[in-house]
């Protein structure tokens, strides 16, 4: 019976409140600013069921504010790092915000259930507690529009009897409720706008700085510098990632594999890609049920049912789109998916602006000189991807692999940097790269990579697929290695960027290798 009246308590509250904006919605916010230029605006103010009833959203207000600002449009709008710096620090001064918002709303739960347990009340104890109530409810809320008078003509003369009565009570005790949470949010935000401000023009000002004191830095450079960073800024740490970064200026060939990755189709384009016209899958026996098992990813026509009640639950729907974009959904694996299709290929013209798999040596072999190669690659990499909204796998390998989206990573960063937390799904993200350390095996990579090739919904079909790595990798089964000429005849282009000057047994199965020297540190 409680359960039943929870509900109903929470029904008028959303009736009389505005909805509100999502972490996400609010980011996307800034990210339609930041990229397109475009200003957000105003919300217009819905009527609820009460026409005095309008909830100006703090929040949104300030961000509309800031956008509108045009010294803050004339930096943001035409500075990569300016744009970073802004996006990042309105998005602190968001997750902030929201984590006052829900802790004023589990401030109020014991009210909401001494909302609801008015329900259980006998009559007995509802004509002797009516009037203690409505003046408690009273003093606590009359600063939120709760009209004590109204409901007291109700409530004499026998009406406390009435059970509509009291459900008008509970609505007004609500509505002040609300109004109350409204009023503390919208304060507790005030209070961060000015410290929010100075933040933004303080970083600024420090970006600003900094781009003088190194010789006018690339602003593309110092914006990867500032991917990499993890939590507070500090000079001394912008600095380091910063020559990190700057590598690429050392090793042109980092600017030219990074351009050369990736094709799609598109009829303007120079290249040419195989493309599928049609495909079976082959069978080798019937079983009784097809599924073979669990895995994760985004075909919703495959979702454990686990998965389907996240979708209808209103509270966990964010959870379930965030898990699709992501392809992190838990979903059925079939075995006539496991089946190599047969394609039928033909060629059509594309540009370059394909998926990508990108796989990173972390074996020990790697450390020092060729770690920071890597990292400049790979920040390279990562802007490329997310600029032009590239899709980018990364397998780091050595005697195990870790798979992760590289974009995802990127954002990842990101939102930990806003004080915002992602979903612990990926270890690969904080520090600077991490190596997993031991030898060389390239096995389980090269299986990972023809699985993506070989995905069910084509995703990562004729993917160009980059390894970073100084080529000591021991020779691995003659299955998977004449796999690759096979993929290289559908389409596929491998590519090699060699750090170092070893001896390498793998040349004749890529398109081509990018090969960098570099000189050892002396050790003295």
């Amino acid at each position: 019976m409680t359960d039943t009246h929870d509900k109903d308590v929470v029904y008028w509250l959303e009736r009389i409140r505005r909805r509100r904006l999502s972490a996400g919605e609010y980011l996307k916010l800034l990210e339609n600013f930041v990229k397109n230029g475009e200003l957000p605006e105003i919300e217009t103010n819905v009527l609820t069921d009460y026409p005095w009833e309008m909830y100006k959203d703090p929040i949104l207000r300030y961000i509309v504010e800031v956008t509108h600002d045009p010294m803050v449009q004339a930096r943001v709008l035409t500075s990569k790092m300016a744009a970073r710096v802004f996006y990042e620090t309105m998005g602190h001064f968001v997750a902030d915000c929201l984590h006052e918002e829900k802790f004023c709303t589990q401030k109020s739960w014991s009210e909401r259930n001494e909302m609801g347990k008015t329900c259980e009340w006998s009559m007995q104890k509802k004509k002797d507690n009516w009037q203690s109530l409505l003046t408690a409810i009273d003093e606590k809320h009359r600063e939120d529009g709760f009209d004590k008078e109204y409901v007291k003509k109700l409530f004499q003369r026998q009406g406390w009897r009435d059970e509509a009565n009291w459900e008008k009570l509970r609505q007004e005790w609500a509505g002040a409720l609300e109004r109350q949470m409204q009023r503390e949010v919208g304060e507790k935000v005030r209070k961060k706008m000015p410290s929010t401000r100075a933040a933004l023009t303080n970083m600024m000002k420090m970006m600003s700085e900094q781009h003088h004191r190194f010789d006018n830095a690339d602003d593309a450079l110092m914006t990867q510098a500032w991917d990499l960073m993890d939590g507070q800024f500090s000079e001394s740490e912008f600095e380091k990632k910063l020559n990190i970064v700057r590598i690429q200026n050392k090793y042109p060939e980092i600017g030219d594999v990074a351009r050369r990755m990736g094709r799609t189709v598109q009829e303007e384009g120079r290249d040419h890609i195989a493309v599928q016209t049609g495909f079976h899958f082959k069978i080798d026996h019937s079983a009784g049920s097809d599924i073979e098992g669990v895995t994760v990813g985004n075909d919703i026509n495959a979702l454990l049912p686990l998965e389907l009640t996240q979708y209808a639950d209103e509270q966990l729907e964010d959870l379930f789109y965030k898990k699709f974009l992501t392809r992190r959904l838990q979903t059925f694996r079939y075995r006539s998916e496991l089946n190599k299709p047969a394609r039928q290929l033909h060629q059509q013209r594309a540009v370059r602006r394909g998926p990508m798999i990108v796989c990173v040596d972390s074996s020990a072999s790697m450390y020092g000189v060729p770690q920071k190669i890597e990292m400049a690659l790979l920040s390279k990499l990562e802007q490329t991807a997310e600029e032009l909204q590239r899709d980018c796998f990364l397998i780091d390998f050595s005697v195990s692999i870790r798979p992760i989206d590289l974009r995802a990573r990127l954002r990842k960063r990101a939102m930990q940097r806003m004080g915002m937390k992602p979903e612990k799904d990926c270890e690969f993200v904080r520090g600077d790269f991490p190596f997993i350390g031991g030898g060389t095996d390239a096995e389980k990579m090269l299986r990972l990579t023809f699985a993506l090739l070989e995905g069910g919904d084509n995703h990562y079909m004729n993917a160009d697929v980059l390894w970073i790595t100084d080529f000591l990798i021991p020779r691995t089964t003659e299955d998977l290695l004449n796999r690759l000429p096979e993929y290289k005849k559908r389409g596929t282009r491998f590519y090699g960027f060699q750090i170092g000057e070893g001896k390498n047994n793998w040349e004749h199965y890529f398109d081509h290798i990018y090969r960098i020297h570099y000189v050892r540190p002396r050790m003295y």
